[in-house]
């Protein structure tokens, strides 16, 4: 364990000698796994049944109902190659870690028509909580590293989030957007300090300059996101670190230029919240801060602002951006519109009344009006991908079979089995013939996706790098 860290902690925070072994040993202890149920695709009572047949034990958690604890006897499948996990009834996610949407939306369903950025999104797991939370909502998933970018794509195509649009914007850019969003969740790049229960490498090169250095990056992406904020939007900012300076010193900092325009929203706790009351007897507070040795959790920090006053002109120092962007998406032709109509509706019987967008051959799906983020942002994806165009025909993808629901026609029901081969990647010899065409399959009345038939031979399409 890095000494210069626990020093800055012991000198920082005033942990007796006692505490600062339990807070040290937490960090080496591999953290219970949780998980959230997706309830744009099942609901929490019906996911406890599927459980209850799975024989996974789910413990309540101290975050939204939700946020589960899971243990299972049988390990042998990994949870993330369950059909559960594959048809995006549940995401992995670290209790703590679910906070801050848990805290922008005061754990409420809202369904207004909300313009959100979720401002640093990847691998999407706070991304695909949103679109559950605003589920009427424009969301904006915006990523700056590409390479991290085909696990947001991945996730929320899993989950379904219908709502969602990525952008790879530097998290400045935005600064150029004054007052455009209703709500902005800013979950920083970070030191990742309160992540050190996964490994070594999250405190090898911790030291105070590193720390200022990532600090003046995470000032910088506050600012943005704030000017972008409509007057009366909230913004929540988080990190998983526990040190003061990417934390308390960054709103200081805010404050000193920003003070008469926002002021910080009060975060209700509950009598067995994931965090402690920074005030004895208080559950009330300002911020809070999550300790893995109290709270047996990652280290992780949540504060929530709210815009009251417009920022006058002269301490903004971007001017809007005005050009339209150039996307690489186009909308499908008419011709296209109709075969892919067509095909759903003869096929599947699936009636579709939104619109198709198209990246070279490829076809996505909507169901929102996007002309706004159309003129305004270049768009790496437009909600999911459900199959492509080629030579005039359209062919389906493998999440079109489960992001909407059983089809009424080619659909089959097929045993846990033949979901454990298709989803390896393996072919399955049928015995009885279907016919040489595209089939949805379920099991136990779960979507498990698109399966394509040649010559008696069934095999899925779902991308082989789903199946870990």
């Amino acid at each position: 364990m890095k000494q210069d860290f626990l020093n800055y902690i012991q000198e920082t925070f005033h942990f007796p000698k006692s505490e600062m072994a339990d807070f040290e040993a937490a960090l080496s202890k591999p953290l219970k796994k949780t998980l959230r149920v997706n309830t744009n695709k099942i609901s929490v009572e019906d996911f406890k049944k599927l459980a209850q047949e799975n024989n996974w034990e789910l413990g309540e958690t101290s975050l939204w109902e939700n946020m589960f604890y899971i243990d299972r006897e049988d390990t042998s499948l990994a949870l993330w190659n369950t059909l559960e996990h594959i048809a995006g009834y549940f995401y992995v996610q670290e209790l703590a870690a679910s906070s801050s949407p848990f805290y922008m939306s005061e754990d409420m369903r809202d369904e207004h028509e909300y313009t959100i950025l979720d401002m640093s999104a990847s691998p999407g797991g706070k991304t695909t909580q949103l679109a559950e939370y605003y589920p009427n909502s424009t969301i904006i998933a915006n990523e700056i590293d590409k390479t991290r970018m085909r696990q947001l794509h991945e996730n929320t195509d899993r989950l379904g989030a219908k709502n969602v649009f990525v952008t790879n914007y530097d998290w400045r850019f935005f600064a150029n957007y004054p007052e455009l969003f209703d709500k902005i969740l800013l979950d920083a790049p970070c030191s990742w300090e309160g992540t050190a229960y996964k490994t070594d490498d999250a405190l090898k090169y911790w030291n105070l300059k590193n720390i200022k250095r990532i600090a003046k990056l995470q000032y910088q992406l506050l600012e943005s996101a704030f000017i972008s904020l409509k007057v009366w939007g909230e913004l929540v900012y988080s990190t998983c670190t526990l040190n003061r300076l990417e934390n308390e010193d960054i709103l200081n900092k805010l404050t000193d230029t920003y003070w008469d325009y926002f002021r910080i929203v009060l975060l209700k706790t509950t009598e067995n919240t994931v965090v402690s009351s920074l005030l004895e007897g208080e559950n009330w507070e300002r911020f809070v801060r999550a300790w893995p040795h109290i709270n047996k959790t990652w280290g992780f920090f949540v504060v929530k602002l709210r815009k009251k006053e417009s920022i006058p002109e002269e301490l903004i120092k971007t001017k809007k951006k005005t050009q339209k962007n150039t996307q690489w998406f186009e909308k499908v032709s008419n011709t296209e519109d109709k075969h892919i109509l067509n095909f759903l509706s003869e096929n599947f019987w699936l009636e579709l009344s939104w619109k198709f967008y198209k990246y070279r051959n490829e076809v996505y799906y909507t169901e929102k009006n996007i002309d706004f983020i159309w003129e305004n942002f270049f768009l790496y994806k437009v909600w999911t991908k459900i199959g492509k165009v080629e030579n005039g025909q359209f062919e389906p993808n493998f999440f079109l079979g489960t992001n909407f629901w059983i089809f009424e026609k080619n659909s089959v029901e097929v045993d846990e089995k033949c979901i454990e081969i298709l989803f390896k990647g393996d072919k399955i010899i049928l015995d009885e013939w279907w016919g040489d065409w595209f089939y949805q399959i379920y099991h136990h009345n779960i979507p498990a996706g698109i399966v394509k038939i040649k010559s008696g031979e069934q095999k899925s399409l779902l991308e082989n790098h789903f199946y870990r």
